[in-house]
C-alpha cells in the first residue's frame, strides 16, 4: 500500500532488479492511462502490469496475480468522493481515509505492506517497506475491526513519513474535509 508520496519509479526500479519478481499496480482507469504515459516517457522498455479498478473483474484479477506470487500495489490515501472512510488523525488533524483498499486485502486474506521511496537529495533515496496488517487469519466477523486497525496503522505511517520527509508528499487531496462535504462522483 503506497501513498502520494516519494517516487513510484524508484520502487519500481527495485522490482525490476529482482529476477522473477512480478509486480502489478491496481488503479482507476484514467489514472492508469496517465501513469502509463509518464512511465513510457521515463523508461520506454518498462511495460507496467496495470489492473484497472472500477470493473467487476478487478478483484478477480488482483487475486489471480497474488495467487501467482506477484505483488500488487495500490495507493490508499484518497477516495473518489463517495466511498466508505475511516476517521484518523494525520498531521494533528482529523482526516478521512478510504477503507476500500484494506477491505479488499481483508476479503482476499492477504498481508499489506506500506511502501514508499523517499527522495533524500542528489541521487539518494530511502526506500521503506513496513508491515501494516496481515489479514490471512481474519474472519468475516472480525474483518471490520481489522480493517479499521489497518487504516489507522497506515495513517500513522503516512503521518510519520510526512513529518520526516515533508517535501516528498504530493497529495493535494483534501482528506481533512468531512465525507458529507465532499463532492459526489457522477453516476
Amino acid at each position: 500500500m503506497g501513498a502520494h508520496m516519494g517516487s513510484f519509479e524508484v520502487i519500481g526500479s527495485i522490482g525490476r532488479r529482482q529476477a522473477g519478481l512480478q509486480v502489478a499496480m491496481a488503479m482507476y482507469e484514467d489514472n492508469a492511462r496517465k501513469i502509463n504515459a509518464i512511465l513510457a516517457a521515463i523508461n520506454p522498455n518498462a511495460k507496467p502490469d496495470i489492473i484497472s479498478l472500477g470493473h467487476i473483474n478487478a478483484m478477480l484479477r488482483i487475486a489471480e496475480r497474488l495467487d501467482r506470487g506477484a505483488f500488487v500495489g495500490m495507493l490508499g490515501d484518497r477516495t473518489l468522493g463517495d466511498e466508505r472512510v475511516h476517521e484518523v488523525t494525520i498531521l494533528g488533524e482529523r482526516a478521512y481515509l478510504p477503507s476500500g483498499p484494506m477491505r479488499a486485502a481483508a476479503i482476499l486474506r492477504r498481508p499489506v505492506i506500506f511502501m514508499v521511496g523517499l527522495y533524500c537529495g542528489g541521487n539518494h533515496y530511502h526506500v521503506v517497506f513496513e508491515p501494516i496488517a496481515d489479514f490471512s487469519a481474519v474472519t468475516p466477523k472480525s474483518r471490520d475491526f481489522a480493517v479499521r486497525a489497518a487504516v489507522q496503522r497506515y495513517a500513522t505511517l503516512l503521518d510519520e513519513y510526512c513529518r520526516r520527509y515533508p517535501y516528498n508528499w504530493f497529495n493535494f487531496f483534501d482528506f481533512w474535509r468531512t465525507p458529507a462535504a465532499r463532492p459526489r462522483r457522477p453516476a
